[in-house]
């Protein structure tokens, strides 16, 4: 077992810019990227290994080979072939859409699909960025539905302003957007789910205006009214070695603070690790196994804007900054 690099899967959107190719370190080639997708078994979407032994081999196809070795025993007996979160790196260049997401049992009922809960954390934010996230006051599902419809959702939504290192919890029932003018980290539930309810108006490539889900988001609504402090979480003043940032049934997600080397082992956690770089540039190397297990894997390098899976059983390894740098991980397991 060794970490594990993807080739990122770029999804040009209405909203997208070119950011993602320089946060990438990638030529932009003229889309408007909107999303890279680093780690995913999205069905249509799905991860290829892009190092090492297994260069070329399909996520699925990777834990169907390896199981509890990839995903951690009990992950593989709960989510079979697939890795249970989707990782994306997102740059808005307008707007996206005001939306919400349906939890487990309403995505099961309808979609057959796993709910989306999310995490956002903010890498780079214009000086007039904002976010949406929750309630402003509270409302009822029929001013919901006449807000729609006359265009004044907006005024009953918070608006925060934003900057690098902000972190926003998104649960399933949250309504929420990402605003303009920001590069974020995003984990999420495996699912591509999205109640679309409000989109300013604007028209697809074809004229045509973009699908709302009015109705459909009732159901999967919370229209609890929530404080800043609920709602967000500044990271910017932290400069700990580990902070967790959240701890939820779906997944664990920890800001690593790096400015040496630093041993890992992961093992008894029993499941993958994801490390998406957020800022600065490492190696990830493998270290002997203890027991006289002789294996050194292969090591890796990191830079702001990439990810990696460490597969469950990989054992010890070392994280090593570049010369004079301060690194930032984003760490995520279940």
């Amino acid at each position: 077992m060794y970490p594990l690099k993807f080739k990122p899967i770029l999804k040009e959107v209405l909203w997208g810019g070119e950011r993602i190719f320089s946060l990438k370190g990638l030529p932009a080639d003229g889309r408007c990227v909107g999303e890279s997708w680093e780690v995913s078994t999205v069905p249509a979407f799905v991860s290829v290994v892009e190092n090492g032994a297994w260069k070329g081999t399909a996520l699925t196809e990777l834990i169907a080979r390896e199981k509890g070795a990839i995903l951690g025993e009990k992950n593989y007996q709960k989510y079979g072939n697939n890795l249970p979160l989707l990782f994306k790196f997102i740059d808005t260049k307008d707007h996206c859409s005001v939306q919400v997401h349906p939890n487990d049992d309403l995505a099961q009922a309808r979609h057959a699909s796993p709910g989306k809960t999310e995490i956002w954390y903010v890498i780079d934010a214009a000086p007039d960025a904002m976010l949406i996230s929750g309630f402003s006051k509270e409302i009822s599902e029929e001013e919901y539905r006449r807000r729609v419809q006359e265009n004044t959702l907006e005024e009953v939504l918070v608006h925060h302003a934003v900057k690098s290192g902000d972190v926003f919890f998104i649960p399933a029932g949250r309504i929420h957007a990402i605003g303009r003018g920001l590069l974020v980290a995003e984990i999420q539930q495996n699912t591509d789910i999205t109640y679309r309810v409000y989109d300013y108006g604007r028209k697809d490539a074809q004229g045509c205006s973009r699908t709302l889900h009015t109705e459909e988001a009732v159901a999967a609504l919370d229209f609890s009214v929530l404080s800043e402090d609920d709602l967000k979480q500044e990271t910017a003043h932290i400069h700990a070695e580990h902070t967790e940032l959240i701890d939820c049934e779906f997944f664990n997600v920890n800001l690593l603070n790096i400015s040496e080397n630093t041993q890992k082992d992961y093992r008894s956690l029993d499941s993958f690790v994801v490390y998406m770089c957020v800022q600065g540039a490492c190696e990830i190397a493998p270290l002997n196994l203890p027991k006289g297990e002789d294996f050194k894997g292969e090591a890796v390098f990191l830079r702001q804007g990439e990810s990696v899976l460490i597969p469950a059983v990989m054992g010890a390894f070392e994280i090593r900054p570049n010369a004079g740098a301060d690194v930032k991980l984003l760490e995520c397991y279940v």
